[in-house]
């Protein structure tokens, strides 16, 4: 008998180092779960550089002439500003950099304005002016502005510079 509460003791004591092993196994460092930026931090974390702007629908400019994308209306010293949101304790500012080739040469290297998001991150407003945010990413802005020209809407499509 004796030899038998042997083996049933040592079975019972690798049983016990296995479980002990498995759990403290599992016991790892977790990694904590990265942390998704918000809105604002999205928003401010590139320069942004108009790259289109649609207009749906397109503008009537008459003689059968339509007018799809209103970057086809700048100039070539507009389409290559770009701009940098910033929140400093609240404090919601942009500037508006002059690209390297400026319409006027006399014309300040910068610009600044306000900006805010509304409680629902819906509404981006730039110094009065409401544009619906339609698309935010890591590489992307998308903002709206309905009732344009005509009950025509133009969306601003923004790419990090």
């Amino acid at each position: 008998m004796k030899k038998n509460s042997f083996k049933l003791g040592s079975y019972a004591a690798m049983l016990v180092a296995g479980i002990s092993m498995l759990a403290l196994g599992g016991c790892e460092d977790e990694q904590p779960a990265p942390k998704v930026p918000t809105t604002i931090e999205k928003i401010c974390a590139n320069n942004w550089q108009i790259t289109s702007m649609p207009i749906e629908p397109a503008l009537d400019l008459g003689g059968g002439v339509k007018l799809n994308d209103y970057m086809q209306m700048l100039q070539d010293c507009e389409k290559d500003n770009y701009q940098k949101f910033s929140d400093v304790n609240g404090k919601k500012t942009y500037v508006t950099y002059e690209g390297l080739l400026k319409c006027d040469p006399a014309d300040a290297d910068t610009s600044m304005g306000v900006w805010g998001l509304s409680a629902d991150e819906k509404t981006l407003d730039v110094d009065g002016d409401k544009f619906k945010l339609v698309l935010i990413d890591d590489n992307n802005m998308h903002v709206r502005m309905d009732s344009f020209l005509q009950n025509s809407s133009i969306t601003f499509k923004f790419s990090k510079k």
